[in-house]
């Protein structure tokens, strides 16, 4: 069965408990463990009603908009409090800690329309990478 990964950060959300429920393919720690990044694997048939669950779940409580993506190697699934970015992956190559490159995308309105929204948040240019590097290389 096909999955979707998910990499959420446990201080975007109000109950941490949720990533309990998924696998957990990799975790990696930030600021002295204080923040923890997960890699989770999600079905795709339940991908839906989870980014659903996922949204409502967002924090408020650093004053700081998140964003979750959900992801295969053919599509992505960027997640705002208030808003939801469904696109195709195909011509995205990420780099970490660098805005993501919309120049060959397959979808450049849709990603470029998502990362305006992210700006406008206040989302730094070095976090809107929004894919790993290697998420067309991981098994889904």
């Amino acid at each position: 069965m096909r999955s979707y990964h998910a990499e959420v950060i446990n201080l975007s959300l109000k109950d941490k408990k949720m990533i309990k429920k998924f696998p957990v393919l990799k975790c990696q720690s930030r600021f002295f463990g204080l923040c923890k990044i997960y890699t989770i694997s999600i079905p795709e048939k339940d991908i839906e009603d989870e980014v659903k669950a996922f949204q409502k779940n967002m924090s408020t409580a650093l004053k700081k908009e998140w964003y979750i993506t959900f992801h295969t190697s053919e599509n992505a699934i960027v997640v705002f409090r208030e808003k939801i970015f469904v696109m195709s992956c195909k011509g995205i190559v990420p780099v970490y800690k660098k805005r993501i490159d919309t120049s060959h995308a397959k979808d450049k309105q849709r990603w470029d329309d998502m990362i305006q929204y992210a700006k406008s948040l206040g989302v730094p240019d070095e976090q809107c990478d929004f894919l790993p590097e290697d998420f067309t290389k991981q098994e889904y």
